[in-house]
Protein backbone atom coordinates (compact mmCIF):
# COMPACT_ATOMS: atom_id res chain seq x y z
CA UNK A 1 0.00 0.00 0.00
CA UNK A 2 1.38 3.49 -0.75
CA UNK A 3 1.51 6.23 1.66
CA UNK A 4 -0.35 8.84 0.39
CA UNK A 5 0.87 11.31 2.29
CA UNK A 6 4.72 10.58 2.31
CA UNK A 7 4.01 10.57 -1.74
CA UNK A 8 2.50 13.95 -1.41
CA UNK A 9 5.17 15.57 0.72
CA UNK A 10 8.00 13.83 -1.67
CA UNK A 11 6.04 16.00 -4.71
CA UNK A 12 6.16 19.06 -2.37
CA UNK A 13 9.88 18.79 -1.73
CA UNK A 14 10.68 18.73 -5.60
CA UNK A 15 9.57 22.09 -5.95
CA UNK A 16 9.57 24.31 -9.47
CA UNK A 17 11.76 21.26 -11.07
CA UNK A 18 9.41 18.64 -10.35
CA UNK A 19 7.13 20.79 -12.28
CA UNK A 20 9.64 20.43 -15.07
CA UNK A 21 10.04 16.54 -14.54
CA UNK A 22 6.40 16.14 -14.33
CA UNK A 23 5.57 17.30 -17.55
CA UNK A 24 8.90 16.14 -19.59
CA UNK A 25 8.07 12.61 -18.10
CA UNK A 26 4.57 12.70 -18.53
CA UNK A 27 4.69 13.58 -22.03
CA UNK A 28 7.53 11.58 -23.24
CA UNK A 29 6.63 8.15 -22.37
CA UNK A 30 4.75 7.05 -26.19
CA UNK A 31 0.99 6.60 -24.85
CA UNK A 32 1.19 5.98 -21.19
CA UNK A 33 1.88 8.77 -18.84
CA UNK A 34 4.86 8.42 -16.29
CA UNK A 35 4.57 10.51 -12.82
CA UNK A 36 1.53 12.39 -14.62
CA UNK A 37 2.04 16.15 -14.83
CA UNK A 38 -2.67 16.47 -14.33
CA UNK A 39 -1.24 14.85 -10.50
CA UNK A 40 1.72 15.87 -9.60
CA UNK A 41 1.53 19.97 -10.97
CA UNK A 42 -1.99 20.46 -8.77
CA UNK A 43 -0.23 19.31 -5.52
CA UNK A 44 3.07 21.10 -6.57
CA UNK A 45 0.47 24.22 -7.14
CA UNK A 46 -0.69 24.01 -3.80
CA UNK A 47 2.47 25.57 -2.16
CA UNK A 48 4.63 27.08 -4.86
CA UNK A 49 3.25 30.05 -7.56
CA UNK A 50 0.78 28.07 -9.48
CA UNK A 51 1.83 30.24 -12.39
CA UNK A 52 5.72 29.41 -12.35
CA UNK A 53 4.57 25.74 -11.90
CA UNK A 54 2.39 25.76 -14.71
CA UNK A 55 4.75 27.61 -16.79
CA UNK A 56 7.84 25.16 -16.28
CA UNK A 57 5.63 21.97 -16.30
CA UNK A 58 4.26 23.45 -19.72
CA UNK A 59 7.94 23.89 -21.16
CA UNK A 60 9.17 20.32 -19.67
CA UNK A 61 5.41 19.08 -21.74
CA UNK A 62 6.03 20.20 -24.92
CA UNK A 63 10.29 19.95 -24.97
CA UNK A 64 9.38 15.67 -23.65
CA UNK A 65 6.45 15.72 -26.28
CA UNK A 66 8.63 17.21 -29.16
CA UNK A 67 11.14 13.67 -28.57
CA UNK A 68 8.35 12.10 -30.62
CA UNK A 69 9.05 14.24 -33.72
CA UNK A 70 12.31 12.55 -33.60
CA UNK A 71 10.54 8.52 -33.71
CA UNK A 72 8.83 10.09 -36.42
CA UNK A 73 12.13 11.36 -38.20
CA UNK A 74 14.03 8.15 -37.56
CA UNK A 75 11.05 6.21 -39.07
CA UNK A 76 12.01 7.79 -42.40
CA UNK A 77 15.05 5.67 -42.63
CA UNK A 78 12.64 2.27 -43.00
CA UNK A 79 10.10 3.88 -44.92
CA UNK A 80 10.60 3.00 -49.04
CA UNK A 81 11.06 6.18 -50.77
CA UNK A 82 7.66 6.44 -52.81
CA UNK A 83 5.98 7.16 -48.92
CA UNK A 84 8.95 9.84 -48.07
CA UNK A 85 7.94 11.88 -50.86
CA UNK A 86 4.26 11.48 -50.07
CA UNK A 87 5.24 12.71 -46.24
CA UNK A 88 7.01 15.41 -47.17
CA UNK A 89 4.34 16.78 -49.78
CA UNK A 90 1.47 16.25 -46.77
CA UNK A 91 4.07 18.13 -44.43
CA UNK A 92 3.93 21.26 -47.31
CA UNK A 93 0.27 21.36 -46.97
CA UNK A 94 0.32 21.20 -43.27
CA UNK A 95 2.56 24.28 -43.20
CA UNK A 96 -0.47 26.65 -43.27
CA UNK A 97 -2.28 24.67 -40.42
CA UNK A 98 0.70 22.29 -38.64
CA UNK A 99 1.23 25.03 -35.89
CA UNK A 100 -2.28 25.52 -35.00
CA UNK A 101 -2.85 21.45 -34.87
CA UNK A 102 -0.08 20.84 -32.81
CA UNK A 103 -1.10 23.76 -30.57
CA UNK A 104 -4.70 22.93 -30.26
CA UNK A 105 -3.41 18.85 -29.59
CA UNK A 106 -1.01 19.87 -26.77
CA UNK A 107 -3.45 21.72 -24.92
CA UNK A 108 -6.63 19.74 -24.94
CA UNK A 109 -6.05 16.75 -21.96
CA UNK A 110 -7.54 13.65 -23.67
CA UNK A 111 -5.89 13.84 -27.23
CA UNK A 112 -2.71 12.03 -27.15
CA UNK A 113 -0.45 13.91 -28.97
CA UNK A 114 1.88 11.26 -29.90
CA UNK A 115 -0.18 10.32 -33.10
CA UNK A 116 0.72 14.10 -34.75
CA UNK A 117 4.36 14.26 -33.32
CA UNK A 118 5.27 10.62 -35.44
CA UNK A 119 3.50 12.06 -38.51
CA UNK A 120 4.87 15.53 -37.93
CA UNK A 121 8.66 14.21 -38.12
CA UNK A 122 7.73 11.66 -41.05
CA UNK A 123 6.87 14.95 -42.63
CA UNK A 124 10.23 16.81 -41.93
CA UNK A 125 7.64 19.73 -40.58
CA UNK A 126 9.43 22.63 -39.16
CA UNK A 127 11.22 21.60 -35.65
CA UNK A 128 11.20 25.32 -33.96
CA UNK A 129 7.48 25.48 -35.42
CA UNK A 130 5.92 22.43 -33.93
CA UNK A 131 7.92 22.56 -30.61
CA UNK A 132 6.71 26.67 -29.99
CA UNK A 133 3.39 25.32 -30.59
CA UNK A 134 3.89 21.90 -28.52
CA UNK A 135 5.31 24.14 -25.87
CA UNK A 136 2.60 27.01 -25.95
CA UNK A 137 -0.27 24.45 -25.84
CA UNK A 138 1.16 22.70 -22.42
CA UNK A 139 1.68 25.98 -20.98
CA UNK A 140 -2.03 26.58 -21.72
CA UNK A 141 -2.45 23.33 -20.46
CA UNK A 142 -0.37 23.02 -17.11
CA UNK A 143 -1.70 26.28 -15.94
CA UNK A 144 -5.46 25.09 -15.66
CA UNK A 145 -4.18 21.88 -13.87
CA UNK A 146 -2.45 24.22 -11.33
CA UNK A 147 -5.22 26.57 -10.92
CA UNK A 148 -6.82 23.74 -10.21
CA UNK A 149 -4.75 22.25 -7.59
CA UNK A 150 -4.46 25.75 -6.31
CA UNK A 151 -8.31 27.09 -5.99
CA UNK A 152 -9.64 23.83 -5.79
CA UNK A 153 -7.43 22.97 -2.38
CA UNK A 154 -8.34 26.51 -0.83
CA UNK A 155 -11.87 25.89 -2.08
CA UNK A 156 -12.08 22.31 -0.21
CA UNK A 157 -9.88 23.26 3.36
CA UNK A 158 -11.92 26.92 3.07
Amino acid sequence: MIDISALIEFIKNLGYLGAFVAGFLGSSSLFISFFPSYLVVPILAIHLNPIIVGIVAGFGSGIGQYLHYYIGLGGRVVLPEKYKVQAERWGRLLGKYGAIIVFLFAMTPLTPDDIIWIPLGLMKYPKLKALLAGIAGKIILNLLYAFAGYYGWRILHG
